[in-house]
């Protein structure tokens, strides 16, 4: 029969899984925000932007009910990060002549 491991042991092992899952779960977020903010912009036509808003709502929806707040946090986090950077319009460079 082996020892049993510490309690304490089993507390830094779940609290660095939590954070491996909420750093993967922004690396998601940033992912899908950036495709969901290029297809917006590259949509032709209102219908696929209703489908694109439409799958991105029903993905966040299914994301509530399903998964654990750290790793619904981190994609929140994440989606709104890049919905932050790439939805912005980007300023125009004046030339100095």
């Amino acid at each position: 029969m082996s020892p049993a491991l510490p309690q304490v042991l089993y507390d830094i092992i779940n609290l660095i899984a939590y954070l491996i899952r909420l750093i993967g779960m922004a690396a998601l977020g940033v992912g899908i925000g950036f495709l969901a903010v290029d297809m917006l912009r590259k949509a032709e036509g209102w219908p696929m932007q209703a489908a694109i808003f439409l799958g991105l709502s029903g993905l966040l929806i299914a994301m509530v009910i399903f998964l654990a707040p750290a790793a619904l946090g981190g994609f929140g986090i994440g989606l709104g990060v890049a919905i932050f950077l790439w939805g912005m319009p980007k300023k125009q460079k004046e030339n100095q002549e």
